[in-house]
């Protein structure tokens, strides 16, 4: 890769990384205040603006300067805000149950965000991650074929 396309990488790096932090905070730090607004206006107009982003217009080009662990990350993380997204859409649940929801659903973003962020910054450092034991397996989908028939052997004893 030569220094041009190294730092075109880098770039889409820190705007990926800016973008998703931006959004889960924007989420997260303004849910009771979004859904208090619906709740008492019916409006789901806010949900657009706070749900915002530019991975949903990157194209594919710009996504191939990504590594495949990035891009099956952001991928994930950014599948589960459209969840969210439509299910505020689509819900008819009492705000409360909806307040739930939305607790429940950045829980589960926080560690894919921290998991999309470790590797942004350890390729934008050019040093290789080591995966924290607290990832779970399901906010990490690996990208190679493992086949672990070989790695177990049965206790005959």
């Amino acid at each position: 890769m030569d220094v041009k396309q190294k730092d075109a990488s880098s770039r889409y790096l820190v705007l990926l990384r800016i973008d998703a932090y931006n959004l889960y905070h924007r989420i997260n730090d303004r849910h009771a205040e979004f859904i208090e607004i619906f709740s008492l206006k019916r409006d789901r107009s806010i949900f657009k603006e706070i749900f915002k982003n530019r991975y949903s217009s990157m194209s594919i080009g710009e996504l191939s300067n990504f590594s495949v662990e990035i891009i099956e990350l952001a991928n994930k993380f950014y599948q589960d805000i459209d969840e969210l997204f439509w299910y505020l859409e689509r819900t008819q649940d009492m705000p409360n149950t909806i307040e739930d929801e939305v607790i429940r659903s950045c829980m589960r973003l926080e560690r894919q965000l921290d998991n999309l962020l470790l590797y942004i910054d350890a390729e934008l450092s050019g040093k290789e991650v080591v995966m924290p034991p607290e990832i779970e397996a399901e906010d990490f989908i690996p990208t190679d074929d493992f086949s672990f028939d070989d790695d177990v052997q049965e206790d005959n004893g």
